[in-house]
């Protein structure tokens, strides 16, 4: 996704913006009003099925590989004979299903990717939909029952209502972003293709060291740290609160410090 030119929708000596501004430039960027905006961010959804996907990878397992097929839903039966242990052929037909259940996991259906898929995007609908409510209300001269947001946010109106070209960059970037990331991860996830090769269980996050919260995007709208503070989707930091942490930083470094020196 390449970043969005906002400058050119500002006259470079203005400080303060008219807050309908921030309506204007956003349907001017996607093309249509914020009414349609809402409403198809909230129509997207992951649409393909459990069944859909496992019909599918059944019938490309057929057409992929129809001798591994017959191997695994036909495995060789092993000597019976057990004084006599393991033949050569049992160790060889053993060493074969354990390539087969290998190569056959690319026609298997982990449920979790599914669930994956609808809780990542779920999340991005919920972000987006905040956004562009606090986008609405600003632009609406409704700013009053969003206040505490905005304090959250470091979002400054004047008196007036106008609102400052950084702020009105901090809430179209994320907004952009996060619309097309739920446009970029739906074809993705409504692609019966994907199933085939992107495998998600909870089993894989345990064997990778990987918590749940870390595979989805953050519920919150802005991460209030000073080195993750940009992450793109994420409403920046304001320069107040990057001063404000800085100072907190510093505070703790010399806690630290002294603690140290009195050990």
């Amino acid at each position: 996704m390449e970043d969005i030119n906002i400058e050119s929708y500002f006259n470079k000596k203005k400080k303060y913006y008219d807050s309908e501004i921030v309506i204007n430039i956003l349907e001017d960027i996607l093309n249509k009003p914020i009414k349609e905006i809402k409403t198809e961010v909230n129509d997207k959804k992951v649409v393909v099925t459990k069944e859909e996907i496992e019909s599918y990878l059944e019938q490309k397992f057929i057409e992929e590989d129809p001798e591994l097929k017959r191997r695994i839903e036909n495995p060789k039966p092993r000597s019976n004979n057990i004084k006599l242990g393991m033949t050569e052929q049992d160790i060889e037909d053993l060493s074969q299903r354990f390539i087969d259940n290998i190569s056959s996991a690319r026609y298997c259906f982990e449920p979790y990717t599914l669930e994956y898929f609808n809780k990542y995007t779920n999340i991005l609908k919920n972000k987006i939909n905040l956004l562009l409510n606090i986008i609405e209300k600003i632009s609406n001269k409704d700013s009053y029952t969003i206040l505490e947001t905005l304090n959250d946010l470091d979002i400054k109106l004047d008196n007036n209502g106008n609102i400052l070209k950084s702020d009105i960059i901090r809430l179209i970037k994320p907004t952009i972003y996060n619309i097309n990331d739920l446009d970029e991860k739906l074809a993705y996830a409504n692609d019966l293709s994907t199933y085939l090769t992107f495998k998600m269980s909870k089993h894989s996050l345990l064997k990778h060291d990987l918590s749940e919260g870390e595979i989805y995007p953050k519920k919150s709208l802005q991460i209030k740290d000073l080195y993750y503070g940009d992450l793109k989707g994420y409403v920046s930091l304001s320069e107040g609160q990057r001063k404000t942490l800085k100072e907190e930083q510093e505070r703790n470094s010399k806690k630290l410090a002294k603690l140290l020196i009195n050990l």
